[in-house]
């Protein structure tokens, strides 16, 4: 009953002091009106950014994302807070100039504002400035570049990644075209051929004067059985005389044919062992080209596959919005300003009197013995 009492009794000191509670009102409205109207006008400007999970255009890796993943994504919020970018930015679009004195690590506190929402793939990038086009274009070109630092990086690593297969296929490449080269030059300058049919020719030229030379060497034999055989009466001289002839005829027709016999298998001789060893190097130059083309081709498949799966080692950013010029001042905000002065006064107000009333009962609470010991007295 005593709380409640108070309350009241609280209730009836604030309404007879309403008065007071107006005027703190009031003036604290005036006043935060009158500084939201003098404040210079600030806008900003807001540009998105899409994190695209590695696994490129395959939904399963797309949908495959984590607490863990989607707080690993506040990493990228550096590249677009980077100092670097942030003084590029203002270098190329002529806002240095605006604030000569300032650092820039006080200017990207006071203009640029980097987040990543709580569960989501998206980092957003807010630009506040005098200038609602100065806004967007800044907000826009950290956006731009940040897609471009990481596209950047990616490709370097993707280059360092594929350096040694890149070189090992170069180098599987030289030697294939050198023994294209090789069997080509050996192809254009060696016929070989043209030199096995001389073989072949020579072999059967030799074959038919072996040939001949075997018939000769028959006739000969016959011949010389002819010549020790007996001759009948009266024709036995010119018999005999006739078969002398051929037998040296036919002595003579074998001397030449061996002699062409040893020509032949000179030539044969020689020419087979010069086509031997020419088939022999044709033989190697078309192992070593095998041997190229198929090493080129695995040096190849493995440049493909580290090529191939570089979607799915990095993530890829990529300008989701590139925000739109604002049309009304983030700051001041004379709404929010007049009514966060309002309610401060008004707790302010009600607080200073809730501690002078409760002073106020103190202090009657201590007179209070005082008058009833001077009553005792007079009685």
């Amino acid at each position: 009953m005593r709380n409640a009492s108070e309350g009241l009794e609280f209730a009836r000191y604030l309404r007879r002091r309403w008065a007071l509670v107006a005027i703190t009102c009031a003036t604290a409205v005036v006043i935060a009106g009158a500084v939201s109207l003098l404040l210079p006008a600030r806008y900003t400007a807001t540009s998105s950014i899409l994190i695209e999970p590695p696994g490129g255009g395959d939904p399963r890796a797309a949908t495959a994302v984590s607490t863990v993943y989607l707080e690993s994504l506040k990493t990228y919020e550096r590249f677009a807070s980077s100092d670097t970018l942030f003084e590029h930015a203002l270098n190329d679009l002529h806002l240095r100039e605006r604030y000569p004195g300032a650092s820039t690590d006080t200017l990207k506190r006071r203009i640029l504002e980097v987040t990543k929402p709580a569960s989501t793939t998206i980092i957003d990038i807010s630009a506040t400035v005098s200038d609602p086009k100065d806004a967007q274009m800044l907000a826009q070109y950290i956006a731009e570049h940040t897609v471009a630092l990481n596209a950047s990086l990616e490709r370097q690593t993707d280059e360092d990644l594929s350096k040694e297969p890149q070189r090992l296929f170069d180098a599987a490449k030289a030697r294939r075209a050198a023994a294209e080269s090789a069997k080509d030059l050996f192809t254009k300058t060696t016929p070989v051929e043209a030199l096995d049919k001389e073989v072949l020719v020579t072999a059967e030229l030799r074959s038919e004067v072996g040939k001949d030379l075997a018939r000769s060497r028959a006739e000969l034999a016959n011949y010389l059985g002819q010549q020790q055989a007996p001759q009948p009466g009266g024709a036995g001289e010119p018999q005999a005389g006739w078969t002398q002839f051929e037998i040296v005829s036919t002595r003579a027709k074998i001397q030449e044919l061996e002699n062409q016999d040893r020509q032949l298998l000179q030539t044969l001789t020689s020419k087979s062992s010069i086509l031997e060893n020419l088939r022999r190097e044709r033989d190697a130059l078309d192992a070593e080209l095998k041997s190229a083309r198929a090493d080129e081709e695995v040096e190849n498949t493995k440049l493909s596959d580290v090529k191939s799966t570089s979607a799915a080692r990095g993530v890829r950013l990529k300008v989701l919005d590139p925000g739109i010029v604002p049309q009304r001042p983030s700051f001041p905000n004379p709404p929010l300003n007049l009514g966060v002065a309002f309610a401060l006064s008004l707790m302010a107000s009600i607080g200073y009197l809730a501690m002078r009333f409760a002073y106020d009962r103190v202090r009657d609470t201590q007179r209070e013995p005082i008058f009833s010991r001077h009553s005792d007295a007079l009685r």
